[in-house]
């Protein structure tokens, strides 16, 4: 056998190896992925009925688009939120003094330090929400950043998912 024609299969062989090393080592990226992206749409979903156990569409609007006020304060998009997910957190948690955003968080001032301030009873000018877990807050946050933090106008297919039948009837008006 000619050298040269040698080489050309050894380099041929070597470039198929790497191929199939390559196909073989995306393939496992995908499943390794796959219970990630299960986890995270789970921790979505239960972060989800937080957000609808809590009341928190009363403030916000059904899907954080911001509330009309009416009965209830007229709180901002969320959807267009600066906050990242550690201010989220602290704001979902702690409440804001001064405006109508209530905490949440069990224990907070008295217990977990709010804004760096010192253990205290919470301040006149706050008021208590619907009381949770550091790990509901977490949750919430999930589908927050998950489904509602820089995600655009509302779909129907978002809308589906929230009242989980894609024909719901607060779900005409969206595309």
């Amino acid at each position: 056998m000619h050298l040269g024609h040698k080489r050309r299969l050894e380099n041929g062989s070597a470039r198929a190896i790497l191929t199939a090393a390559g196909s073989i080592a995306a393939a496992a990226l995908v499943v390794w992925m796959l219970p990630a992206s299960a986890q995270d749409q789970a921790a979505a979903d239960a972060g989800m009925k937080i957000w609808q156990r809590a009341g928190c569409a009363a403030c916000h609007g059904t899907f954080a688009e911001g509330g009309g006020g009416g009965d209830q304060p007229a709180g901002p998009t969320l959807r267009r939120t600066r906050l990242d997910r550690a201010g989220l957190v602290e704001t979902i948690g702690c409440g804001r003094p001064g405006t109508a955003m209530p905490y949440h968080l069990k224990g907070a001032y008295a217990e977990t330090a709010c804004y760096g301030l010192p253990l205290a009873a919470a301040g006149k000018d706050l008021s208590e929400g619907v009381l949770m877990s550091g790990a509901e807050i977490n949750s919430l946050v999930d589908y927050l950043t998950a489904r509602i933090v820089g995600k655009g106008a509302v779909t129907k297919a978002e809308c589906g998912v929230y009242y989980a039948n894609p024909n719901h009837p607060n779900c005409a008006a969206f595309r």
